[in-house]
Order: structure tokens, then C-alpha cells, then sequence
């Protein structure tokens, strides 16, 4: 009868498959509570350009990197309203709100600490920009818990393309197939399947 021999270094198996060294987490939604942040300021924009909004047009853009969101916003939007206009009062009023604070998703101190204890790495790829990202996640806390972050406007396609999920495993050293991927949307799921 053979040995079972331990896999080198840390890791979770949930299937027997492949082996887990890595926690890829989506950050806007998933480990900070900024998701009715972003939708309320996206209403109190469309309220001052005198447009009726609701969670049909916002759910659109979510996990949507700028430049795939600016594109929605112009088909959503009347031709005469400009959608980069639009979108950089959205986010000088999402950056308001901010300022009283965003709430860290019940859990997500427990696995980070946790999955730090263990050694499994953990690094977070989301479609905001990464210096925000990076910002708001010191101020909350949670940055000095994480190996990496890599934000939508430091990858070529934002979500559902693949690469933002690319480049955390390859920030990571660890190649996708060995990474569990943490999401709250369609466009982070395909994103993270399509990284393998």
C-alpha cells in the first residue's frame, strides 16, 4: 500500500483535484459593503440631469471595469448627456458618500486573517481602479491582510475578460488552476472561469 504523500507547502482541496494556494477575492460587493454606495450615488446623479434610474439599469455596470461602463452609460443615456461627464460627477458623489465611510462585509477579517494563518495566499482583482482599491482597503484595514491587489485599469480588458484574474495569480506566483476565485457577479464569475 502506498503512502499518501503531503502536497509541499500550504493548501485547501475541496474536490481532490487540484490543490488550493490561493484566494482571489472580488473587493467592491464581496469583501467591502460599497455596492449601495456606488447605486445611491448613481441615483442622485440621474436625479440632478432630471432622469428616473432604477437597480435594472445600475445592475448593467456592475463588476464592468470605467471603460466598459462608459459604454453602457451611453446606451443608457439620452444622446444629450455625456457619458464620461455623466460618470465623472457619478464618481465625484460616490467619492462623497466615501468619505463617511464604507462598512467590511460581515466574514471577511475572519477569512483573511484565517487564510493568512494557514499561508495560502490572498490577493484581491477587481474591476475599480487599483489605486483606489489599494486606497480603500488601507483605510478599512483589510490591505495589510492581502498579498496583492490588481485593479481593472491595470489590465488591458477589464471584466468578464479574464486578464485581471490573470495577472493576481501571476502576482501571486501561482498558476489559476490552483487559485478560488470569490465573486458576486455574473461578470466576475466568467471572468474568474475563463482564467481557469
Amino acid at each position: 500500500m502506498a503512502a499518501i504523500t503531503p502536497l509541499p507547502g500550504p493548501s485547501l482541496v475541496f474536490d481532490g483535484s487540484q490543490p488550493i494556494k490561493a484566494v482571489i477575492f472580488d473587493m467592491d460587493g464581496l469583501l467591502l459593503d460599497t455596492e449601495i454606495l456606488s447605486f445611491d450615488s448613481f441615483v442622485v446623479t440621474a436625479q440632478r440631469h432630471n432622469l428616473q434610474v432604477d437597480i435594472s439599469h445600475y445592475r448593467q455596470m456592475i463588476g464592468m471595469n470605467a471603460a466598459r461602463g462608459i459604454d453602457i452609460l451611453r446606451r443608457l443615456l439620452p444622446a444629450s448627456i455625456d457619458a464620461v461627464v455623466f460618470k465623472d460627477e457619478w464618481l465625484a458623489v460616490y467619492r462623497e458618500l466615501l468619505v463617511a465611510g464604507v462598512d467590511v462585509k460581515a466574514g471577511a477579517f475572519d477569512i483573511l486573517h484565517h487564510l493568512q494563518a494557514i499561508g495560502i495566499g490572498r490577493a484581491v482583482a477587481t474591476s475599480s481602479a487599483g489605486h483606489k482599491a489599494r486606497t480603500i482597503l488601507a483605510d478599512v484595514g483589510l490591505l495589510p491582510l492581502l498579498d496583492h491587489v490588481t485593479g481593472g485599469d491595470e489590465v488591458k480588458a477589464g471584466k468578464p475578460a479574464p486578464d485581471v484574474y490573470l495577472e493576481a495569480a501571476h502576482k501571486l506566483g501561482i498558476v489559476p488552476a490552483n487559485c478560488l476565485a470569490l465573486e458576486d457577479s455574473e461578470n466576475g464569475v466568467t471572468a474568474a472561469l475563463a482564467a481557469g
